[in-house]
């Protein structure tokens, strides 16, 4: 299971929908999947074409989380056993224009 990092711009988004009580229960449950199989299809994980190493997951229709991984393989693959970084949490079109 990787560690999850929140950096200080996820935590500002995660603030800014502090009053939505739904939302937060969304974020929740994408962070539990995340944290048990980063995997996991309900995620629907993918690159993030305009950033080298960034990729985003679902929240819902409207959101995504853009994530990095916190270590590479030798390969040059990602090692996400090995933590994932939370970067952002924004509509869907605002986190594929700065997902960082």
């Amino acid at each position: 299971m990787p560690e999850l990092t929140p950096t200080k711009l996820f935590l500002k988004d995660l603030d800014a929908f502090e009053s939505n009580t739904a939302l937060h229960k969304k974020i929740r449950k994408a962070l539990a999947l995340l944290h048990g199989n980063p995997f996991h299809p309900g995620l629907r994980m993918e690159r993030i074409a305009n950033d080298p190493t960034a990729w985003s997951i679902r929240i819902d229709r409207r959101y995504r989380l853009s994530i990095d991984p916190a270590a590479w393989n030798d390969s040059g693959a990602p090692d996400w056993d090995k933590g994932v970084i939370l970067l952002r949490m924004l509509d869907h079109d605002d986190l594929y224009k700065k997902p960082r």
